[in-house]
């Protein structure tokens, strides 16, 4: 596969592991070619990368009880004092990645972004899709929106693309400008728009000047109207 795949859970994993070092290989060389030409894979990357450096700086080294090198050498077969030194640096060694493989690990399940709460699909007319909308939103972390954009995604000339959150009963929220061709945007959602989300059953996307609507609210055609679904 030369293009890197749409599947953000997919994405995530493999970026994880690849950042971890637990992805060798041709899985490794082609996640790394995958780097340069998407966005969403760097991304993944990047925040993997951030997420592991702190804990991977504060390890320290432990050193195993006695026992645990007699255990070692006995089922190796070696003698009590032949090669004790190597053994014990390639034991410690192991030790060393050992603890940090499973530090990492239980760090990545405590940090693993959770799956999107809701979801939307914006498509052109022809079907192609224009951008994927997720919301994230676990309990005890900041709620994100996460947009990726197709490749047929561009900007009106001279304009900008805004999403808006339309909740029931009031007027809509803008959640920002949209991405183009292929490109990612991941933003913190404010206490306003998740509780415009909240009371939302679908999104819209306006034309907008440069930069985004100056009012607020939108200034220029509708031009997108999509539901915004739950994921079960």
């Amino acid at each position: 596969m030369n293009t890197a795949p749409t599947n953000v859970d997919l994405i995530n994993r493999l970026a994880a592991e690849y950042v971890l070092g637990t992805l060798r290989g041709a899985a490794r060389r082609r996640l790394e070619r995958w780097r340069g030409t998407s966005s969403l894979v760097d991304e993944r990357c990047r925040f993997w990368e951030e997420g592991f450096m702190p804990l991977l700086l504060g390890l320290r080294a432990i050193q195993p009880p006695a026992h645990v090198w007699q255990g070692i050498r006995a089922r190796l077969g070696l003698p009590a004092t032949a090669r004790r030194n190597r053994v014990r640096r390639y034991a410690l060694a192991a030790s060393v990645l050992l603890v940090t493989a499973l530090a990492a690990l239980l760090y990545w399940r405590t940090l693993a972004p959770p799956r999107a709460a809701e979801v939307a699909t914006i498509s052109a007319p022809s079907g192609a899709l224009l951008w994927q909308v997720e919301i994230y939103a676990a309990p005890g972390t900041a709620a994100q929106l996460s947009v990726r954009a197709g490749t047929l995604a561009m900007p009106p000339a001279g304009r900008d693309y805004e999403l808006w959150a339309l909740p029931k009963g009031t007027s809509p929220v803008s959640l920002g400008l949209l991405p183009y061709r292929h490109n990612a945007a991941r933003r913190a959602l404010t206490v306003a728009q998740q509780q415009a989300l909240a009371n939302a059953a679908q999104l819209a996307v306006s034309i907008e000047p440069p930069g985004g609507s100056p009012t607020g609210q939108p200034t220029g055609a509708v031009v997108f109207l999509v539901p915004l679904r739950t994921v079960s």
